[in-house]
Protein backbone atom coordinates (compact mmCIF):
# COMPACT_ATOMS: atom_id res chain seq x y z
CA UNK A 1 0.00 0.00 0.00
CA UNK A 2 1.52 3.18 -0.66
CA UNK A 3 1.94 6.00 1.36
CA UNK A 4 0.11 9.56 0.55
CA UNK A 5 2.64 11.63 -0.20
CA UNK A 6 2.91 14.99 1.72
CA UNK A 7 2.25 18.24 0.15
CA UNK A 8 4.87 20.37 -0.40
CA UNK A 9 3.68 24.13 0.33
CA UNK A 10 6.17 27.38 -0.87
CA UNK A 11 5.78 31.05 -0.11
CA UNK A 12 6.04 33.80 -2.64
CA UNK A 13 9.97 34.06 -1.71
CA UNK A 14 10.54 30.01 -2.39
CA UNK A 15 10.67 28.81 0.80
CA UNK A 16 9.75 25.02 0.85
CA UNK A 17 7.66 23.36 3.65
CA UNK A 18 10.27 20.68 3.51
CA UNK A 19 12.65 22.95 4.45
CA UNK A 20 14.21 23.43 8.31
CA UNK A 21 13.88 26.60 9.56
CA UNK A 22 15.15 25.68 13.00
CA UNK A 23 17.54 23.05 14.16
CA UNK A 24 14.22 21.28 15.50
CA UNK A 25 11.19 22.74 13.45
CA UNK A 26 10.23 22.24 9.61
CA UNK A 27 9.74 25.19 7.77
CA UNK A 28 5.59 26.46 8.79
CA UNK A 29 3.88 28.44 6.12
CA UNK A 30 0.35 29.11 6.48
CA UNK A 31 -2.00 30.39 3.77
CA UNK A 32 -2.84 33.75 6.22
CA UNK A 33 0.95 34.86 4.92
CA UNK A 34 3.24 33.34 7.64
CA UNK A 35 6.56 31.67 7.13
CA UNK A 36 8.60 30.61 9.59
CA UNK A 37 11.88 31.43 7.20
CA UNK A 38 10.40 34.64 6.00
CA UNK A 39 9.89 35.63 9.56
CA UNK A 40 13.71 34.73 10.74
CA UNK A 41 15.09 36.81 7.66
CA UNK A 42 13.48 39.74 8.24
CA UNK A 43 14.21 39.67 11.78
CA UNK A 44 18.32 39.72 10.49
CA UNK A 45 17.15 42.31 8.30
CA UNK A 46 16.39 44.21 10.68
CA UNK A 47 19.70 43.69 12.85
CA UNK A 48 21.82 46.60 12.02
CA UNK A 49 18.12 49.04 12.83
CA UNK A 50 18.85 48.50 16.67
CA UNK A 51 21.78 48.95 18.90
CA UNK A 52 21.31 48.25 22.74
CA UNK A 53 24.82 49.77 23.54
CA UNK A 54 26.39 45.99 24.33
CA UNK A 55 27.72 44.45 21.53
CA UNK A 56 27.17 41.09 23.73
CA UNK A 57 23.74 41.61 24.12
CA UNK A 58 22.92 42.56 21.09
CA UNK A 59 24.27 38.84 19.74
CA UNK A 60 22.37 37.09 22.14
CA UNK A 61 19.17 38.54 21.57
CA UNK A 62 20.05 37.93 18.05
CA UNK A 63 21.02 34.43 17.86
CA UNK A 64 17.54 33.67 19.94
CA UNK A 65 16.11 35.37 17.20
CA UNK A 66 17.87 32.67 14.14
CA UNK A 67 17.73 30.02 16.51
CA UNK A 68 14.58 30.16 18.79
CA UNK A 69 10.77 29.35 16.70
CA UNK A 70 8.99 30.15 20.40
CA UNK A 71 11.31 31.97 23.02
CA UNK A 72 12.34 34.51 20.93
CA UNK A 73 14.05 37.56 23.04
CA UNK A 74 13.48 41.27 21.59
CA UNK A 75 15.09 44.64 22.08
CA UNK A 76 12.12 46.52 23.13
CA UNK A 77 12.41 50.30 22.51
CA UNK A 78 11.45 52.32 25.89
CA UNK A 79 9.33 54.57 24.18
CA UNK A 80 7.16 51.56 23.63
CA UNK A 81 6.19 51.95 27.38
CA UNK A 82 3.08 53.49 28.50
CA UNK A 83 1.90 53.99 32.02
CA UNK A 84 5.09 53.15 33.90
CA UNK A 85 3.97 52.64 37.97
CA UNK A 86 6.98 52.07 40.77
CA UNK A 87 5.87 48.49 42.67
CA UNK A 88 9.32 48.09 44.67
CA UNK A 89 13.12 48.18 45.22
CA UNK A 90 14.93 44.98 45.12
CA UNK A 91 18.28 43.63 45.33
CA UNK A 92 19.55 44.39 41.71
CA UNK A 93 17.61 47.18 41.31
CA UNK A 94 13.73 48.40 41.25
CA UNK A 95 10.48 46.83 39.58
CA UNK A 96 7.68 48.45 37.75
CA UNK A 97 4.60 47.66 35.65
CA UNK A 98 4.07 49.15 32.17
CA UNK A 99 1.51 48.99 29.10
CA UNK A 100 3.52 47.54 26.47
CA UNK A 101 1.56 50.13 23.81
CA UNK A 102 2.96 48.23 20.08
CA UNK A 103 3.35 44.84 21.07
CA UNK A 104 6.18 42.69 20.31
CA UNK A 105 7.02 41.38 16.63
CA UNK A 106 5.76 38.02 16.72
CA UNK A 107 5.48 36.91 12.31
CA UNK A 108 6.70 38.81 9.29
CA UNK A 109 3.51 38.42 6.75
CA UNK A 110 4.42 37.72 3.20
CA UNK A 111 1.67 38.79 1.89
CA UNK A 112 0.76 42.62 3.81
CA UNK A 113 4.65 42.65 3.42
CA UNK A 114 4.38 43.97 7.21
CA UNK A 115 5.08 42.33 10.83
CA UNK A 116 2.34 40.66 13.06
CA UNK A 117 2.48 42.16 16.86
CA UNK A 118 1.46 40.43 19.24
CA UNK A 119 0.52 41.32 23.10
CA UNK A 120 -0.18 45.08 21.82
CA UNK A 121 -1.34 46.53 25.28
CA UNK A 122 -0.81 44.34 27.42
CA UNK A 123 1.01 45.10 30.82
CA UNK A 124 4.54 43.54 31.54
CA UNK A 125 6.85 43.87 34.44
CA UNK A 126 10.01 45.90 34.10
CA UNK A 127 12.87 45.06 35.90
CA UNK A 128 15.35 48.05 36.08
CA UNK A 129 19.18 46.76 37.31
CA UNK A 130 20.91 49.40 39.08
CA UNK A 131 23.33 47.01 40.48
CA UNK A 132 26.50 47.75 38.64
CA UNK A 133 27.79 44.21 39.47
CA UNK A 134 25.22 42.42 38.06
CA UNK A 135 25.90 40.58 34.98
CA UNK A 136 23.27 40.96 32.32
CA UNK A 137 24.94 39.04 29.49
CA UNK A 138 25.02 36.30 31.77
CA UNK A 139 21.64 36.12 32.57
CA UNK A 140 20.28 36.82 29.43
CA UNK A 141 22.26 33.44 28.43
CA UNK A 142 20.22 31.55 31.38
CA UNK A 143 16.89 32.49 30.34
CA UNK A 144 17.66 32.02 26.06
CA UNK A 145 18.44 28.35 27.42
CA UNK A 146 15.96 27.79 30.24
CA UNK A 147 12.70 28.53 28.94
CA UNK A 148 10.80 25.98 31.00
CA UNK A 149 6.60 26.95 31.51
CA UNK A 150 8.05 26.66 35.52
CA UNK A 151 9.84 29.97 35.42
CA UNK A 152 9.36 33.76 34.74
CA UNK A 153 8.95 34.71 31.24
CA UNK A 154 10.99 37.36 30.03
CA UNK A 155 10.23 38.93 26.56
CA UNK A 156 13.96 41.20 26.11
CA UNK A 157 15.22 44.06 27.16
CA UNK A 158 15.37 47.64 26.94
CA UNK A 159 17.30 50.71 28.38
CA UNK A 160 15.88 53.61 30.19
CA UNK A 161 17.86 57.09 28.51
CA UNK A 162 17.47 58.71 31.52
CA UNK A 163 19.58 56.33 33.74
CA UNK A 164 21.15 54.45 31.20
CA UNK A 165 20.15 51.68 33.04
CA UNK A 166 19.36 48.05 31.39
CA UNK A 167 15.53 47.07 31.73
CA UNK A 168 14.65 43.12 31.49
CA UNK A 169 10.78 43.08 30.52
CA UNK A 170 8.81 40.12 31.55
CA UNK A 171 5.53 38.61 32.98
CA UNK A 172 3.80 41.10 35.32
CA UNK A 173 2.48 38.86 38.57
CA UNK A 174 0.25 39.83 41.41
CA UNK A 175 3.40 39.20 43.99
CA UNK A 176 5.54 37.16 45.23
CA UNK A 177 4.95 34.25 47.30
CA UNK A 178 5.42 35.61 51.00
CA UNK A 179 2.69 38.42 49.82
CA UNK A 180 0.34 35.37 49.32
CA UNK A 181 1.17 33.57 52.54
CA UNK A 182 0.23 36.89 54.36
CA UNK A 183 -3.24 36.84 52.42
CA UNK A 184 -4.27 33.41 52.58
CA UNK A 185 -2.26 31.67 55.31
CA UNK A 186 -5.22 30.55 58.00
CA UNK A 187 -7.10 29.43 54.89
CA UNK A 188 -4.47 27.52 53.01
CA UNK A 189 -5.55 23.71 53.06
CA UNK A 190 -2.76 20.86 52.81
CA UNK A 191 -4.05 19.95 49.13
CA UNK A 192 -3.33 23.63 48.09
CA UNK A 193 0.11 23.55 50.18
CA UNK A 194 1.38 20.45 48.64
CA UNK A 195 0.26 22.01 45.06
CA UNK A 196 2.52 25.04 45.23
CA UNK A 197 5.21 23.03 47.07
CA UNK A 198 5.08 20.80 44.30
CA UNK A 199 5.78 23.18 40.89
CA UNK A 200 8.53 24.99 42.91
CA UNK A 201 10.29 21.32 43.00
CA UNK A 202 9.39 20.59 39.66
CA UNK A 203 11.37 23.92 38.75
CA UNK A 204 14.31 23.02 40.56
CA UNK A 205 14.17 19.70 38.77
CA UNK A 206 14.14 21.42 35.53
CA UNK A 207 17.05 23.84 36.30
CA UNK A 208 19.21 20.74 37.67
CA UNK A 209 18.48 18.66 34.96
CA UNK A 210 19.62 21.47 32.62
CA UNK A 211 23.06 21.76 35.31
CA UNK A 212 21.89 25.50 36.40
CA UNK A 213 21.51 26.53 39.97
CA UNK A 214 19.34 29.01 41.53
CA UNK A 215 21.39 30.31 43.99
CA UNK A 216 19.22 32.62 46.25
CA UNK A 217 15.80 30.70 46.41
CA UNK A 218 13.10 32.57 48.57
CA UNK A 219 9.52 33.28 48.61
CA UNK A 220 9.76 36.74 47.36
CA UNK A 221 11.82 34.80 44.25
CA UNK A 222 8.59 32.73 43.44
CA UNK A 223 5.90 34.96 41.94
CA UNK A 224 2.11 34.03 41.71
CA UNK A 225 -1.06 34.99 40.73
CA UNK A 226 -3.44 35.08 43.80
CA UNK A 227 -6.81 33.52 42.27
CA UNK A 228 -4.77 30.17 41.46
CA UNK A 229 -2.34 29.31 44.29
CA UNK A 230 -0.36 26.57 42.24
CA UNK A 231 -0.23 29.55 39.14
CA UNK A 232 3.20 30.07 40.35
CA UNK A 233 6.78 30.92 38.55
CA UNK A 234 10.38 30.98 39.82
CA UNK A 235 12.32 34.23 38.92
CA UNK A 236 16.03 33.31 37.91
CA UNK A 237 17.73 36.44 38.08
CA UNK A 238 20.41 34.61 40.18
CA UNK A 239 20.45 31.35 38.41
CA UNK A 240 24.38 30.52 37.11
CA UNK A 241 25.69 27.45 35.42
CA UNK A 242 26.80 25.13 37.78
CA UNK A 243 30.32 24.86 35.55
CA UNK A 244 30.41 28.55 36.06
CA UNK A 245 30.10 28.49 39.96
CA UNK A 246 33.13 26.18 39.89
CA UNK A 247 35.05 28.54 37.64
CA UNK A 248 34.14 31.76 39.01
CA UNK A 249 34.36 30.75 42.83
CA UNK A 250 34.54 34.03 45.22
CA UNK A 251 35.28 32.42 48.79
CA UNK A 252 34.83 35.85 50.04
CA UNK A 253 30.97 37.41 49.05
CA UNK A 254 27.95 36.13 48.16
CA UNK A 255 24.69 37.34 47.11
CA UNK A 256 21.03 36.40 48.97
CA UNK A 257 19.34 35.99 52.01
CA UNK A 258 21.30 35.20 55.27
CA UNK A 259 18.34 32.92 56.02
CA UNK A 260 17.93 31.28 53.19
CA UNK A 261 21.68 30.42 52.47
CA UNK A 262 23.05 26.99 53.42
CA UNK A 263 25.67 26.64 56.17
CA UNK A 264 28.27 25.59 53.77
CA UNK A 265 28.20 28.29 51.59
CA UNK A 266 27.95 30.85 54.43
CA UNK A 267 31.26 29.38 55.41
CA UNK A 268 32.57 30.34 51.67
CA UNK A 269 32.09 27.14 49.87
CA UNK A 270 30.64 27.31 46.46
CA UNK A 271 27.04 27.05 45.75
CA UNK A 272 25.74 23.65 44.77
CA UNK A 273 22.11 21.86 43.89
CA UNK A 274 22.33 20.84 47.43
CA UNK A 275 22.77 24.45 48.46
CA UNK A 276 18.84 24.89 46.45
CA UNK A 277 17.29 22.25 48.58
CA UNK A 278 18.40 23.53 51.88
CA UNK A 279 16.50 27.08 50.39
CA UNK A 280 13.51 24.86 49.67
CA UNK A 281 13.63 23.66 53.14
CA UNK A 282 12.79 27.81 54.20
CA UNK A 283 10.25 27.59 51.94
CA UNK A 284 8.81 24.70 53.57
CA UNK A 285 9.05 26.22 56.53
CA UNK A 286 6.98 29.44 55.38
CA UNK A 287 4.08 27.58 53.56
CA UNK A 288 3.37 25.87 57.44
CA UNK A 289 4.30 28.71 59.83
CA UNK A 290 3.25 31.95 57.81
CA UNK A 291 6.65 33.04 59.50
CA UNK A 292 10.31 34.27 57.72
CA UNK A 293 12.96 31.75 58.41
CA UNK A 294 14.48 33.94 61.80
CA UNK A 295 12.33 36.79 61.44
CA UNK A 296 13.21 37.74 65.15
CA UNK A 297 16.96 37.90 64.68
CA UNK A 298 19.77 40.24 63.29
CA UNK A 299 20.55 39.10 59.83
CA UNK A 300 24.13 39.51 60.78
CA UNK A 301 27.34 37.45 61.51
CA UNK A 302 26.23 36.30 64.39
CA UNK A 303 23.31 34.43 63.02
CA UNK A 304 25.68 32.88 60.21
CA UNK A 305 27.63 31.24 62.90
CA UNK A 306 24.44 30.02 64.86
CA UNK A 307 23.19 28.19 61.24
CA UNK A 308 26.85 27.06 61.12
CA UNK A 309 26.77 25.39 64.24
CA UNK A 310 23.38 23.89 63.20
CA UNK A 311 20.81 26.53 64.49
CA UNK A 312 17.16 26.14 62.57
CA UNK A 313 14.02 28.20 62.92
CA UNK A 314 11.52 26.56 65.01
CA UNK A 315 7.86 25.40 64.68
CA UNK A 316 5.45 27.20 67.25
CA UNK A 317 4.73 24.06 69.87
CA UNK A 318 0.47 24.86 69.33
CA UNK A 319 1.32 24.52 65.49
CA UNK A 320 2.66 20.78 65.29
CA UNK A 321 -0.41 18.64 65.77
CA UNK A 322 -1.56 21.14 62.39
CA UNK A 323 1.58 19.75 60.50
CA UNK A 324 2.62 15.64 59.66
CA UNK A 325 6.05 14.13 61.01
CA UNK A 326 7.13 12.93 58.26
CA UNK A 327 6.53 16.83 56.58
CA UNK A 328 8.62 18.42 59.50
CA UNK A 329 11.43 15.16 59.17
CA UNK A 330 11.86 15.96 55.39
CA UNK A 331 12.28 19.82 56.25
CA UNK A 332 14.79 19.02 58.44
CA UNK A 333 16.45 16.55 56.12
CA UNK A 334 16.42 19.93 53.63
CA UNK A 335 18.41 21.41 56.06
CA UNK A 336 20.91 19.01 56.91
CA UNK A 337 24.27 20.23 57.46
CA UNK A 338 25.53 17.37 55.74
CA UNK A 339 24.67 18.63 52.14
CA UNK A 340 25.07 14.77 50.88
CA UNK A 341 21.97 13.59 53.08
CA UNK A 342 19.65 16.84 51.80
CA UNK A 343 17.16 15.07 48.87
CA UNK A 344 17.01 15.63 45.56
CA UNK A 345 15.10 17.89 43.64
CA UNK A 346 14.09 14.76 41.52
CA UNK A 347 13.24 13.41 45.06
CA UNK A 348 10.99 15.94 45.67
CA UNK A 349 9.14 16.35 42.59
CA UNK A 350 8.09 12.82 43.29
CA UNK A 351 7.34 12.94 46.81
CA UNK A 352 5.16 15.77 46.08
CA UNK A 353 3.31 14.72 43.13
CA UNK A 354 2.49 11.51 44.28
CA UNK A 355 0.81 12.92 47.07
CA UNK A 356 -0.63 15.69 44.69
CA UNK A 357 -2.47 12.58 42.53
CA UNK A 358 -3.37 10.73 45.48
CA UNK A 359 -5.42 14.14 46.77
CA UNK A 360 -6.84 14.97 43.34
CA UNK A 361 -7.79 11.41 43.28
CA UNK A 362 -9.40 11.80 46.88
CA UNK A 363 -8.08 8.59 47.79
CA UNK A 364 -8.28 8.96 51.61
CA UNK A 365 -7.41 5.35 52.93
CA UNK A 366 -3.79 6.53 51.85
CA UNK A 367 -1.49 6.81 55.17
CA UNK A 368 0.12 10.30 54.24
CA UNK A 369 -3.63 11.82 52.84
CA UNK A 370 -4.75 10.43 55.92
CA UNK A 371 -2.31 12.93 58.27
CA UNK A 372 -2.53 15.50 56.12
CA UNK A 373 -6.75 15.73 56.51
CA UNK A 374 -6.18 15.08 60.06
CA UNK A 375 -3.53 18.18 60.14
CA UNK A 376 -6.66 20.17 58.22
CA UNK A 377 -9.24 19.32 60.69
CA UNK A 378 -6.81 20.00 63.68
CA UNK A 379 -5.97 23.47 62.40
CA UNK A 380 -9.89 24.41 61.55
CA UNK A 381 -11.04 23.14 65.09
CA UNK A 382 -8.18 24.39 67.10
CA UNK A 383 -8.97 26.28 70.11
CA UNK A 384 -9.87 29.67 70.71
CA UNK A 385 -6.71 30.45 72.43
CA UNK A 386 -4.72 28.50 69.90
CA UNK A 387 -6.54 30.29 66.66
CA UNK A 388 -5.64 33.86 68.96
CA UNK A 389 -2.09 32.69 69.26
CA UNK A 390 -1.52 31.86 65.75
CA UNK A 391 -2.95 35.74 64.71
CA UNK A 392 -0.47 36.96 67.68
CA UNK A 393 2.52 34.88 66.47
CA UNK A 394 1.17 36.19 62.27
CA UNK A 395 1.02 39.86 62.99
CA UNK A 396 4.22 39.33 65.17
CA UNK A 397 5.81 38.12 62.01
CA UNK A 398 4.47 40.97 60.10
CA UNK A 399 7.06 43.06 62.48
CA UNK A 400 10.27 41.94 61.85
CA UNK A 401 13.62 42.83 63.53
CA UNK A 402 14.66 45.90 62.57
CA UNK A 403 17.86 44.21 61.46
CA UNK A 404 16.79 41.26 59.72
CA UNK A 405 16.56 41.55 56.05
CA UNK A 406 14.37 40.25 53.21
CA UNK A 407 16.11 41.89 49.97
CA UNK A 408 18.83 39.95 49.09
CA UNK A 409 21.85 41.36 49.17
CA UNK A 410 25.84 41.30 49.20
CA UNK A 411 27.35 39.43 52.29
CA UNK A 412 30.56 38.52 53.62
CA UNK A 413 31.16 35.28 54.10
CA UNK A 414 33.27 33.47 57.03
CA UNK A 415 35.50 32.74 55.31
CA UNK A 416 36.30 36.61 53.86
CA UNK A 417 35.83 37.93 57.53
CA UNK A 418 38.07 34.84 58.87
CA UNK A 419 40.71 37.57 60.18
CA UNK A 420 37.96 40.15 62.00
CA UNK A 421 35.65 37.24 63.55
CA UNK A 422 37.39 37.98 67.37
CA UNK A 423 37.13 42.26 66.05
CA UNK A 424 34.02 41.89 65.49
CA UNK A 425 33.18 39.84 68.23
CA UNK A 426 34.96 42.49 71.10
CA UNK A 427 33.31 45.39 69.55
CA UNK A 428 36.45 46.75 68.20
CA UNK A 429 35.24 46.37 63.95
CA UNK A 430 31.88 46.70 62.74
CA UNK A 431 30.17 44.02 61.51
CA UNK A 432 29.67 44.38 57.77
CA UNK A 433 26.83 42.31 57.47
CA UNK A 434 24.73 44.20 60.01
CA UNK A 435 22.37 46.57 58.58
CA UNK A 436 22.29 49.45 61.01
CA UNK A 437 18.85 51.37 59.61
CA UNK A 438 15.77 49.69 59.23
CA UNK A 439 14.79 48.38 55.83
CA UNK A 440 11.79 47.63 54.58
CA UNK A 441 11.40 44.55 53.03
CA UNK A 442 9.99 44.34 49.14
CA UNK A 443 8.39 41.15 49.98
CA UNK A 444 5.98 41.30 52.94
CA UNK A 445 4.26 44.47 54.77
CA UNK A 446 6.94 45.31 57.64
CA UNK A 447 6.62 47.46 60.44
CA UNK A 448 9.87 48.38 62.49
CA UNK A 449 10.28 48.80 66.19
CA UNK A 450 13.17 50.59 67.95
CA UNK A 451 15.89 48.02 68.91
CA UNK A 452 16.52 47.77 72.63
CA UNK A 453 20.03 48.75 73.75
CA UNK A 454 21.06 45.46 74.56
CA UNK A 455 20.90 44.29 70.98
CA UNK A 456 21.92 46.97 69.83
CA UNK A 457 25.52 46.32 71.34
CA UNK A 458 25.29 42.63 71.60
CA UNK A 459 28.72 41.30 72.13
CA UNK A 460 28.17 37.19 72.08
CA UNK A 461 31.15 35.40 71.91
CA UNK A 462 30.46 32.30 69.74
CA UNK A 463 32.39 29.29 68.42
CA UNK A 464 32.35 29.26 64.01
CA UNK A 465 32.67 25.75 62.42
CA UNK A 466 34.92 26.77 59.44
Amino acid sequence: MSQKKEKIEYCPAGHSSKDFAYSDHKNYIHPDGRCSLCTKENFILEFKTWFSGNANIDKIIQESQINNKYNKLHWIPYDNFQNIEHIEDGGHGSLYSAKLENGIKEDWNFIKQVWKYNLIGEKFALKEVKDPGYNITEFLKVIKTVNDYKFVKYYGISKNPSTQNYIFVMDLFDGGLRNHLIKTSWDLVWKTKIDILLSIAWGLERLHEKNFIHCDLHSGNILINDLYSSDLRIDLDSCKLENDLVLNANNDKLYGLISYIPPEVLRGNKFTREGDIYSFGGIMYEIVTAQQPFADQAHDTYLMIDICNGVRPKVPNFMLNWIPEWYLNLMYRCWSDDPSQRPTAIELSFLFFDISEKFHRNLVDNNVIRQLKIADENQKNTSKSQKQEFFELFLYSSKLHPQSYYISRYIHTLHGLHDLLEEIKSGKSSDPNLLLKSNKSSTSNVYTHDIDEETATQSKQKNVIL
